[in-house]
């Protein structure tokens, strides 16, 4: 293979590393607000008044007087739900989340090995030529 070759693979695959980094990054980030919604569901329960989010930094006081809760579950639709079983929608999002951290995990690990084996191609190639 010629260095060209070479280069051209080794970048190919320092990218598509990259990419699925930055996707790992953004399902931690994912788990994380999750996570921080689960305590939050749960911090409801025991408290009577919550500082409610309305955007950008701006809260008001609001007072939980039911256990109902409106819980957005795809294109648009909102449906009643009550703790727990907002609870356990978090907790499947989470295992569905894990799931697929450990796919992007074991994806980014694939091509660390790949850029490994390419590189003690490129030194073997190096030393090759270097006898001839």
């Amino acid at each position: 293979m010629k260095k060209e070759e070479y280069l051209v693979r080794f970048s190919m695959l320092e990218q598509e590393a990259n990419k699925r980094e930055e996707q790992l990054n953004l399902i931690n980030q994912n788990i994380l607000e999750l996570e921080a919604l689960k305590l939050s569901l749960e911090k409801i329960e025991k408290e009577k008044e919550v500082l409610a989010n309305l955007g950008r930094g701006i809260y008001f006081l609001s007072k939980v007087e039911d256990n109902e809760l409106f819980v957005n579950i795809g294109s648009g639709i909102v449906l009643k739900k009550n703790k727990k079983e907002a609870c356990e929608i978090i907790s499947s999002q989470l295992e569905e989340l894990d799931k697929i951290k450990s796919d992007v995990s074991f994806s980014i690990e694939k091509i660390n090995s790949q850029l490994q084996n390419l590189l003690v191609e490129i030194q073997q190639s190096q030393e090759t030529q270097g006898k001839g």
